[in-house]
């Protein structure tokens, strides 16, 4: 069958791919083209000025703090993706093992997923407050006082890290979980019968066949984080003295605060390009280990 023969045949198959093609070319393909073409020009408001060619990135990485904002959105990307992954996967391991309140353990645990970014930053400010909130009231009935962690230095970055983790880790639970839940009882039994004890039986058996799955996790965990700004701007705004001044909420500012949209297209198109590249080493990583 030839391949004109074949698009006939398939006509109508193709042409239900056509309104989910546009959709995502509209609010996708189109914003992320724009952006890049807006990277490349002066661009003060909305008003597209002259071609400026790479006078925007050397203006973000070069001449401003662009790779200040840069290195602390990695320190937050591995802070959240080094919490989170190993309490959703260990939470995973928890939920699948038989138990009477299984189905309670797993709609509790969901929750903060459920809970928006709005309402986490809020109630991650609540509890942190050194003033009204419970943790400063407890500590403060056993004669301690708690600093307010938002307005330090050093424990602003942890205290977001904390928070985000705290959101994201329902989305690693639920993909390991049911990853756990496609493994034929019948393989772990004949590895237990062949002598492999509990650490033998997870390592050989179960992580080779959940490790796709964990990628896919992991890879969306470290998505999120890169692009976090509205919890953020909330908890802390960048600061105290911009430690806590990542890369996406540089974006948010260029472009809403200080209308330098050239400036914040070419911060928004280094996020795009440093996810990409994220995604890669996940995916060559991958394949080494089937290999």
């Amino acid at each position: 069958m030839g391949p004109r023969r074949h698009f006939q045949k398939h006509f109508m198959t193709y042409l239900f791919f056509v309104p989910a093609f546009l959709l995502v070319a509209a609010v996708s393909f189109l914003p992320l083209f724009y952006a890049v073409r807006q990277s490349f020009f002066s661009a003060e408001y909305l008003q597209l000025g002259n071609f400026v060619g790479f006078r925007n990135y050397n203006r973000l990485l070069l001449d401003g703090s662009g790779l200040v904002n840069l290195r602390i959105s990695l320190i937050f990307v591995v802070g959240t993706v080094g919490v989170t992954v190993p309490i959703g996967f260990g939470l995973a391991l928890l939920l699948n093992r038989p138990s009477r309140f299984r189905g309670a353990y797993r709609t509790i645990l969901i929750l903060p997923w459920v809970v928006s970014q709005l309402v986490t930053a809020l109630l991650w400010m609540w509890l942190l407050n050194n003033r009204f909130g419970p943790i400063a009231y407890s500590m403060g009935q056993v004669g301690l006082s708690l600093p307010n962690p938002l307005t330090s230095t050093d424990f602003a970055m942890p205290s977001v890290i904390l928070a985000n983790a705290w959101r994201s880790y329902p989305l690693v639970m639920l993909f390991v979980l049911a990853a756990l839940q496609t493994i034929p009882s019948e393989l772990t039994d004949a590895a237990r019968i062949d002598g492999a004890n509990r650490w033998q039986n997870f390592w050989h058996v179960t992580m080779p066949l959940i490790r796709n799955t964990t990628l896919v996790a992991l890879v969306l965990t470290t998505l999120h984080a890169f692009n976090m700004v509205t919890m953020i701007l909330l908890m802390t705004g960048g600061g105290p003295a911009g430690s806590t001044d990542v890369l996406a909420l540089r974006v948010f500012k260029e472009g809403f605060q200080f209308y330098r949209m050239g400036v914040a297209s070419a911060a928004a198109v280094v996020i795009f390009l440093l996810n990409i590249a994220f995604t890669l080493v996940y995916i060559r990583v991958l394949r080494s280990d089937n290999e």
